[in-house]
């Protein structure tokens, strides 16, 4: 049995800070697993390369919901990433924070030390954004961060028609204002992706061994203490001081539960003898449900989709191969627009404008039939069952929802995947908030800097005008967000469901934490990527017993 200092179970947007900083010390040894590959394949490097990612079996873990009654009965695929990186080789490459009120929020819940002054430090100290120079943001740190390359005309007629709607004109959502219409910072430097395997395992130092391809089947406890991993096969790994679970919203609750952590009743119905009785574990599924419209539009020449037939992606790529620029070079997403219907600190909406039609939801309707050339260009930059077309879609992101969901156990085979029920719309209030969101959205699309580009509604939406109509379509049309979270949630001691304390450490269990988005008290206003790496700076304060950084908070000097 191979023993290190610690032990780090999953290598995704967490793990692979967690890793780095922690063996900045160099009297520590540190174990990274992860059973996906390395992420350094040439279409996770390259943003536009996004498509060969997304539901692609060799990086992405493909899970899918259990039918939602509030969808009309159908799945939802949820994409994670399957490699060195985890989930941040196939986001949508948004630098976005949640608001200071979300993290102000956790510190109310008894959480001393996660609100937004304790956290902006480990934001900064995370960042190195290419061109901003303020209390608000880092020019150093690891995960590099510059201004949306594809930002075209569809997207400044956007933003256009959003303040002749009265919308406000921001620069910097992650600065003193949230609510209004900005184009988007991204975790993409010089033409690359910045998965954090990118930004912070450039180069391993030689007391942290990265073992890839390693799929961990539980942690082993000696009584309530947790001494180590093994893996599928039986391969066993002992951490001297802590273990670390770091397997996201799906894969840590789904392997705290295989391992005896979770609710005792259910962890006995699939014959796992309780090591502590957790009952949050699984519980609290909270995830930005997704309303996607469209309009239709014959300016091809400025949709993304024209990048989709097989001789324009193989341009796009050439151009960027030759030396990171071009389309190829830029996230997809340029541009988002945050709407309070009452506190403009607390936006209920995040709203993102894409220069092309596309159907994310993998699980949705059969492949399309199309052109040999769009067919080819499809499998490398636009997955999915239709064809990416010309058009305008706004996906209405609804940030704090009602309606939580559970990630249960199918099964004690660790590679069969958890049951998962983001339970959509099971509160009324979030439908009702969304037709309130699609109103807001359709004032904007008919103002005449976007109008001109769009010759109108299509699918669902084109004949969706009273409330009820409204309704069906978004039970049609809605998805993820692709941001599930807070399923092994920290809290305070008086709250019953919280599995860790303010410390991350898994309550009733020694050296045992998990960090990553499942850790989070709550839901936040915005994409949780750069939340997560900050949560994993502060965690690697916490290890190695390091003072924690100096609160900050330009607003307040």
């Amino acid at each position: 049995m191979m023993v290190f200092d610690y032990v780090i179970a999953g290598g995704g947007s967490a793990g692979c800070v967690l890793a780095a900083r922690l063996a900045e010390d160099p009297d520590v040894t540190v174990c990274l697993i992860e059973a996906g590959g390395k992420g350094r394949d040439l279409f996770i490097r390259m943003p536009a390369g996004n498509g060969f990612v997304f539901g692609n079996p060799r990086f992405d873990w493909g899970y899918e919901s259990v039918p939602q009654p509030g969808l009309n009965g159908r799945k939802i695929y949820f994409a994670r990433g399957k490699a060195l990186g985890g989930t941040s080789i196939v986001n949508g490459m948004i630098y976005m924070r949640g608001v200071p009120a979300d993290y102000d929020a956790w510190r109310q819940m008894g959480l001393k030390g996660w609100g937004y002054s304790e956290l902006l430090p480990y934001f900064r100290r995370s960042e190195g954004s290419r061109d901003r120079r303020d209390g608000y943001h880092g020019a150093a740190g690891p995960l590099k961060t510059e201004p949306a390359a594809n930002f075209g005309a569809l997207d400044q007629a956007f933003v256009e028609a959003a303040v002749a709607a009265g919308h406000a004109r921001l620069d910097d959502f992650n600065g003193p204002h949230r609510t209004g219409v900005a184009r988007n910072d991204s975790t993409v430097s010089r033409g690359t992706r910045q998965s954090s395997a990118f930004a912070y395992l450039k180069s391993p130092p030689e007391n942290l061994t990265v073992l890839t391809g390693k799929h961990i089947a539980r942690i082993l406890f000696e009584n309530t203490r947790a001494v180590g991993l093994e893996t599928i096969g039986g391969k066993r790994y002992r951490a001297a001081r802590e273990v670390i679970v770091c397997q996201g919203a799906f894969g840590t609750p789904h392997l705290l539960m295989l391992s005896g952590v979770g609710p005792a009743d259910h962890l006995s119905e699939h014959g796992i003898a309780p090591v502590v009785d957790l009952p949050g574990v699984g519980q609290n599924l909270a995830d930005h449900v997704d309303v996607s419209m469209q309009w239709a539009s014959d300016r091809l020449d400025l949709s993304h989709a024209r990048h989709q037939r097989l001789d324009k992606a193989a341009m796009l790529m050439a151009r960027w191969l030759l030396n990171g620029s071009g389309p190829g070079g830029g996230a997809m997403f340029s541009t988002t627009l945050f709407h309070a219907f009452d506190d403009p600190v607390l936006p209920e909406l995040e709203v993102y404008m894409t220069p092309m039609i596309v159907e994310e939801n993998l699980g949705n309707g059969e492949t399309e039939a199309a052109p040999l050339l769009q067919r080819l260009g499809r499998m490398l930059l636009v997955r999915g069952r239709k064809v990416a077309r010309a058009g305008v879609q706004i996906d209405i992101n609804q940030e704090r929802p009602k309606s939580l969901g559970t990630v249960r156990l199918n099964s004690v085979n660790p590679v069969e995947y958890p049951r998962i029920d983001p339970n959509y719309f099971a509160d009324k209030r979030d439908l009702d908030e969304l037709v309130r969101g699609v109103k807001v959205m359709r004032e904007v699309m008919t103002q005449p800097q976007i109008a001109k580009y769009v010759t109108g509604e299509i699918g669902p939406w084109a004949s969706a005008r009273t409330d009820a109509e409204i309704v069906s379509a978004i039970r049609e049309t809605a998805y993820t967000g692709h941001h599930p979270c807070s399923t092994a949630r920290m809290g305070g001691d008086g709250d019953p469901m919280a599995v860790l304390d303010g410390q991350l450490r898994v309550r009733g269990i020694d050296g045992l934490r998990v960090v990553d988005a499942s850790a989070m008290p709550t839901q936040i206003t915005g994409n949780l990527y750069a939340t997560v790496v900050a949560m994993a700076e502060k965690a690697a304060d916490m290890l190695l017993g390091r003072p924690a950084l100096p609160p900050e908070n330009p607003s307040e000097t």
